[in-house]
């Protein structure tokens, strides 16, 4: 019996090896919040604009919209009335948001145009959009260290938090109250 048993354990520990489920895939680190979600490792293959990208993940081209942000359009007129200051007068030059849209669209670039990344779906958001993209949140490594490429958009100043039902919803809210308040990226704008 103990002979029949060491083959099974040995089968199971090489499946686990080869499937993943170690916290290293590519030399990406994992995260508690990754490990607890529903995740998948991807190359990104092109980025649209500064919240929109195609990944492709296991030979599937995936196209994903940054869950929980909003960068500014670069395709299609912007609406001032999505961008707010903290005090609280919206952002009215639509050229400037354009700019801004388009400095978010080559930060993405820098920062995700293949690249390993890490895809992670929220567990209160949708998994899919109404226009059938996914919704996720992307993590990166930067230099050993895991980072939520959604939360760096709004960290400098690349985007606003799109509020909707998702988990980390109160934290987005923390870091673009907090880039508006030391005027960081397109919150650093003026009405002249």
């Amino acid at each position: 019996m103990k002979i029949k048993i060491i083959p099974i354990i040995l089968i199971i520990s090489i499946n686990l090896l080869f499937c993943g489920c170690f916290e290293q895939h590519n030399n990406m680190v994992s995260s508690p919040f990754i490990d607890t979600h529903e995740h998948y490792y991807g190359k990104v293959v092109k980025v649209v604009d500064g919240d929109t990208i195609y990944v492709e993940v296991n030979g599937h081209l995936w196209k994903i919209r940054l869950l929980g942000v909003d960068t500014p359009e670069t395709y299609k007129k912007n609406n001032p009335d999505e961008y707010y200051l903290l005090n609280g007068t919206p952002i009215t030059d639509i050229n400037y948001l354009k700019y801004w849209g388009e400095k978010a669209k080559n930060f993405a670039k820098r920062e995700l145009d293949h690249k390993e990344v890490i895809i992670v779906f929220d567990d209160e958001a949708p998994k899919k959009d109404k226009y059938g993209r996914y919704l996720a949140y992307i993590y990166i490594n930067d230099s050993g260290k895991l980072e939520n490429f959604n939360e760096e958009l709004l960290k400098y100043g690349y985007a606003r938090v799109y509020v909707s039902r998702f988990e980390l919803e109160h934290e987005f809210l923390n870091i673009e109250r907090k880039a508006k308040e030391n005027r960081v990226g397109l919150w650093n704008w003026t009405n002249n």
